[in-house]
């Protein structure tokens, strides 16, 4: 059976000291090392987050940028075919006016060149007629 003598107050009392010293030696300090450590990790966790939003935001730029300079480069890709193309027309223009100049310089140096040998062998021919003429006839035409 249980007895309550004075001996349950005295341990009642050893407890209760016991729990007071151990409440100031052991748990406070634990409880504020857990805490701190709690902080410190919360701490971290926070920093992680706002360096991993400073990346992404980073990231989002660096693409944002090559997304510009693709575009940037497309752009100037398409004005550099289009003026190349502008130039190969101007310069097809020149060099087809320039062939038709020298064609028709061409074609009036054969007309002239024709013409003036139409007119060789028509006197040549003459010259061979009244030869003929004069072989036939055994005398000189004048």
């Amino acid at each position: 059976m249980i007895n309550i003598n004075a001996t349950l107050f005295i341990q009642l009392v050893n407890f209760l000291v016991l729990m007071v010293l151990l409440d100031r030696i052991l748990f406070r300090p634990m409880l504020r090392i857990l805490e701190e450590r709690r902080e410190r990790t919360e701490g971290r966790r926070r920093q992680a987050e706002r360096i991993d939003a400073e990346a992404e935001a980073i990231w989002a730029d660096y693409q944002e940028r090559i997304r510009q300079a693709k575009a940037e480069a497309d752009r100037i890709r398409t004005e550099i075919i289009r003026r190349a193309e502008a130039e190969r027309q101007k310069l097809l223009a020149q060099v087809a006016e320039e062939s038709e100049k020298r064609l028709v310089q061409i074609r009036a140096r054969i007309r002239a060149e024709v013409e003036e040998a139409r007119k060789a062998l028509e006197a040549e021919a003459r010259v061979l007629a009244e030869g003929m003429a004069e072989r036939l006839l055994g005398r000189r035409i004048s």
